[in-house]
């Protein structure tokens, strides 16, 4: 995306050459492409280009008293629109960053599954030391499997409490422990037999 395309306007035209009558002709379609921005490009691209605008157009605002009005009200609206994007852009590099750095996984368990796995790394302290609270930890997990957050982890966890049982809680944890050795020692076994 061309970044300049709110500097091509007529209107940035009429304030670099200090042209009031241009200026204001051009005052009300410059904030319509301002706003066609917004709605129409992604909101990145669009925080970006504001931005550059804005930079560009500062000096212009101690110009004439005119030039300098129509160029204050011009980056005060942009400044509006800086506060409606900033979170959305930057959630969106945020989002697009982490989709390059940690391929998409999925799910495929039950979800209590998915619980206790969260419970046990929170327990270990192997996650940010153990400092992170349970529900970040729980949503973050969720998101990174693809899954919805869950607002209720809670009642996964009571109802592995609830389990019935005379040696162990931890189901999924115990089946991951059980097929992990299953590889190892058959791996074992493989390379010994060479």
């Amino acid at each position: 995306m061309k970044y300049d395309i709110l500097t091509d306007t007529d209107f940035f035209k009429a304030i670099h050459d200090g042209d009031e009558e241009g200026a204001k002709r051009g005052y009300g379609d410059f904030i319509e492409s301002v706003a066609r921005l917004c709605r129409n490009c992604d909101a990145p691209s669009a925080y970006i280009t504001i931005t550059y605008t804005e930079i560009e157009m500062k000096p212009y605002s101690s110009a004439t008293e005119a030039i300098g009005s129509y160029c204050e009200r011009a980056m005060a609206f942009m400044r509006q629109m800086h506060d409606v994007l900033e979170p959305m852009a930057a959630k969106n590099m945020l989002e697009a960053g982490s989709e390059q750095a940690v391929p998409m996984l999925e799910w495929t368990g039950k979800t209590v599954d998915l619980v206790e796995l969260v419970y046990a790394l929170k327990e270990t302290g192997c996650v940010n030391n153990g400092e992170m609270p349970i529900g970040k930890m729980s949503e973050t997990v969720f998101r990174m499997f693809g899954m919805k957050t869950l607002k209720d982890y809670s009642r996964y966890y009571v109802s592995i409490k609830d389990r019935e049982t005379d040696y162990s809680y931890t189901y999924f944890i115990d089946r991951l422990r059980q097929k992990l050795n299953e590889r190892i020692k058959a791996d074992i076994k493989r390379s010994l037999s060479r």
